[in-house]
């Protein structure tokens, strides 16, 4: 007698709703690896402009001292950005006045000349008696805001950001 097997066809595969959870499931990843992009992104544009004060810093401490090395008649230049041997990117010479937020000057760099009105001392971070700015220097990031800061050209300080 011939034994008979009863073979059920099973189909494999994945069920709509399967389907659905793994799109969903991928989905939410995906918006949580971009959302992290986005903030390293923000953080390094942060460094690279804090790191752009520092060369600047850095730069009016060493071309003084040059100077007085040299012999010369030591000073600090009016505009910060004068005397760098390499300008940032996005840095416009000609341009005198403030970015407003516009996309066209994003990454913009500016010293813009003049006294700074009733900016004190504490609010640039000194605590200099006689810090009087001279001028301001912006940066308009990427996303559309503006920072300052005061520079005093008598003493060579660029303060804190206002």
């Amino acid at each position: 007698m011939k034994a008979f097997s009863s073979h059920q066809s099973k189909e494999g595969g994945f069920t709509f709703i399967e389907l659905i959870m793994v799109i969903t499931l991928i989905g939410v990843l995906t918006s949580l690896a971009a959302e992290k992009l986005t903030d390293v992104a923000a953080r390094t544009e942060l460094t690279a402009e804090a790191t752009t004060l520092q060369v600047l810093r850095s730069s009016l401490i060493n071309n003084f001292g040059n100077d007085m090395i040299n012999g010369l008649t030591a000073k600090f230049p009016a505009n910060p950005f004068s005397r760098l041997h390499k300008v940032p990117g996005g840095y416009d010479r000609n341009r005198n006045s403030p970015p407003v937020g516009a996309d066209e000057d994003e990454d913009l760099w500016v010293f813009v000349p003049g006294g700074g009105g009733d900016i004190t001392p504490e609010q640039t971070g000194t605590t200099l008696e006689g810090f009087k700015s001279t001028g301001s220097i912006f940066h308009q990031r990427k996303d559309g805001t503006v920072v300052k800061w005061a520079y005093d050209s008598n003493i060579g300080i660029i303060g804190k950001r206002i």
